[in-house]
């Protein structure tokens, strides 16, 4: 350090001749911009996918579980009337037709010609029994009607429920009237 003295008495300067630090210029890093899909992202939608599978196996056993039940012909409370049955004519006529949800049962049978059948629905849901331009009235789950035969001439029709929908789900057969 050197000390000058000026010619003014009042004034005395000093000036440091040490050499001193550059000034500090610290730069903050700024964070790392997010890459767009982080793991927590990833473990949401991975955790809404399993569940979404997870309801979607269920309800898919429990169609199968319906299908297999139902093609059995485990679908209602059975009874006498589909062993009096017959497939594709011959037989012994029925005198009951049973509706469920997607099934008739039996399935396909022989009726007399001007028969009166009694047609009972076990379903959850309305069903009627149409044969030809013939039909049952709409028939309400725990319910049964009866569907006068009288008008159709002898020979194989298919019959069917009228239930938008139901036809294609399955509840359809042949019915021979002898």
């Amino acid at each position: 350090m050197t000390v000058d003295q000026k010619q003014d008495e009042s004034t005395l300067t000093v000036e440091d001749t040490a050499p001193r630090p550059a000034p500090q210029t610290h730069s903050v890093a700024s964070p790392p911009a997010k890459s767009g899909t982080t793991f927590e992202t990833l473990a949401v939608v991975g955790f809404i996918f399993g569940m979404f599978a997870i309801v979607a196996a269920v309800f898919a056993v429990g169609l199968a579980a319906r299908a297999v039940s139902e093609a059995n012909g485990s679908g209602g409370g059975g009874g006498s009337s589909e062993s009096a049955a017959t497939t594709g004519g011959g037989g012994a006529a029925i005198t009951e037709v049973t509706l469920g949800d997607f099934f008739i049962k039996p399935k396909d049978a022989t009726v007399k010609a001007g028969s009166v059948l009694t047609v009972k629905n076990e379903g959850s849901v309305d069903h009627d029994l149409a044969i030809e331009d013939t039909k049952s009235s709409l028939v309400a789950p725990g319910k049964e009607t009866t569907f006068d035969l009288e008008g159709l001439k002898p020979g194989t029709y298919t019959w069917h429920c009228t239930v938008p929908g139901h036809e294609a789900a399955g509840m359809k057969g042949e019915v021979t009237v002898k």
